[in-house]
């Protein structure tokens, strides 16, 4: 299957040095690693780091061929703070490369020949980015949105038009409870607020991630649910984005539901439990840890 990507492309920067990453490189690099045909539309800055940038995400096997280089704005790079439980925050600067992503009719080509197009919030929060994207999705079978709230990037306003525009939202339970409230629901349950906002968007599905405590996901006006599992975290960062790699793996490959929560929730831990947004990880290691007798 062929998986195109847009958004941002980045250096997450820790103390110790720098990984690369962005929430949909992540996601295609999971898909990737898993034996998908992936593509990322993004730009980089002209610059040493956006040349390194790229020639790693090639070794990736990801195709780059869409990565524009901005002739004024940097390559991004995006401080990381990990708290003692791991948990991520981000320091995001802004302008950089991937806010000046512009229409080119080769990435628009791309997009039509995909089975899927994920694309997340982060990247719509420039003008230019934004109508680059909604150019995309006009030309998009499945379209798959991350949202990501990185404070202050972000118009929920926007984040509503878009929604209403996808087939499948992911977003985290913090996240869901703020745009339920900012969309006028009266309801303080996960429940309640999934079905709202479904609802709102006119979305069959919808998933929810619950950290550590796993995800639920609705489809179809039904709920499929999974605990998580227990592991020693080393870092949070890209562990949702590799949790959604997962899940729209099995889901397009015509996986049941509840099989597809619990492999994206088993694949989201096992990079949880190493360094950085994009550990190698096997199919077979992700079996035997779902099932290790």
């Amino acid at each position: 299957m062929k998986i195109t990507g847009f958004g941002e492309i980045l250096w997450d920067t820790f103390p110790d040095g720098k990984i690369l990453g962005g929430a949909p490189l992540n996601v295609l690099y999971r898909l990737q690693s898993l034996g998908m045909d992936t593509a990322i539309i993004s730009s980089r800055g002209n610059d040493g780091d956006g040349e390194e940038l790229v020639r790693q995400i090639q070794q990736k096997n990801i195709v780059s061929n869409f990565i524009q280089i901005h002739p004024d704005y940097p390559t991004s790079q995006v401080k990381v703070s990990l708290n003692a439980h791991g948990s991520a925050s981000y320091e995001i600067v802004y302008p950089c490369a991937w806010d000046g992503i512009r229409t080119e009719e080769a990435a628009l080509h791309r997009v039509a020949q995909s089975d899927a197009f994920i694309f997340g919030s982060l990247a719509m929060r420039d003008e230019t980015s934004r109508k680059t994207l909604n150019s995309l999705l006009q030309q998009a079978k499945f379209k798959i949105f991350d949202v990501n709230l990185r404070k202050p990037h972000y118009d929920a306003s926007l984040i509503l038009e878009t929604m209403k525009q996808a087939d499948v939202i992911k977003l985290n339970d913090d996240e869901l409870y703020e745009l339920s409230k900012i969309y006028g629901s009266p309801y303080h349950g996960l429940e309640q607020n999934i079905v709202y906002l479904a609802k709102l968007t006119d979305t069959d599905t919808l998933c929810v991630t619950l950290g550590s405590h796993g995800a639920v996901l609705y489809k179809n006006g039904e709920f499929f649910r999974h605990g998580g599992f227990k592991i020693e975290v080393a870092d949070t960062v890209g562990s949702g984005d590799s949790f959604l790699g997962g899940l729209i793996y099995q889901l397009l490959n015509r996986a049941e539901p509840q099989h597809a929560l619990t492999f994206a929730c088993a694949l989201g831990a096992l990079v949880a439990s190493e360094h950085g947004a994009t550990p190698d990880i096997s199919a077979e290691r992700i079996g035997h840890f779902m099932n290790p007798v």
